[in-house]
């Protein structure tokens, strides 16, 4: 029998709650909210492709990641809605809600067995003209809310060789499912 959760800290950023499993068991969960992500992959007319990706350093493993632009949904907003303000304020390119496609059916759990988050997750595939994935081969340098970002134009095929972020490559791989090609991304015969 489980009892009820007690709160024993709480930040304005997470909160974090001991709780009995129904195994008996004692466990933390923390809190942090929803997240939605959006995959903006890029197409020329040619055909050459990239994901434009946001750079930038993440102080649990002090180096840079790359990432799909994403952030925590305010109170009240519809993930499609923190989906369109993220890649707003990450990347200044403003899309519609008619941009995006929902990659799952439902949110996702990271860590389920530690986390409480969850995450909806998205896609955008957008013809481009060549010049913009030349703009963004060589990073471009962004400042939003207060973190500097670098958006970065990355081929399918380098992005998990690239990233050290888990999400970020799992979130690649649910758009190639979606699309039917869920192992483009690992080939390695390609530049």
């Amino acid at each position: 029998m489980t009892g009820e959760p007690q709160w024993i800290w709480e930040h304005p950023l997470l909160r974090i709650e001991e709780l009995y499993t129904s195994e008996g068991e004692k466990r933390l969960i923390v809190h942090r909210g929803s997240f939605a992500a959006v995959c903006l992959h890029l197409v020329t007319p040619s055909g050459e492709d990239a994901f434009l990706l946001i750079r930038q350093r993440r102080p649990t493993a002090e180096t840079e990641f790359y990432e799909h632009p994403a952030g925590m949904l305010e109170p009240n907003e519809a993930p499609v809605e923190a989906a369109l303000r993220e890649i707003a304020e990450e990347t200044g390119w403003l899309l519609s809600a008619e941009d995006l496609i929902a990659l799952f059916p439902h949110p996702l759990y990271p860590s389920p067995a530690f986390w409480k988050e969850k995450g909806y997750f998205y896609a955008a595939r957008l013809q481009v003209p060549p010049a913009v994935l030349t703009a963004y081969k060589h990073p471009v340098e962004r400042l939003a809310d207060q973190e500097r970002l670098h958006l970065v134009a990355i081929p399918p095929q380098r992005v998990w060789i690239l990233t050290q972020n888990l999400q970020t490559i799992a979130h690649t791989l649910l758009y190639y499912a979606y699309l039917g090609t869920p192992y483009r991304i690992l080939s390695s015969d390609s530049p």
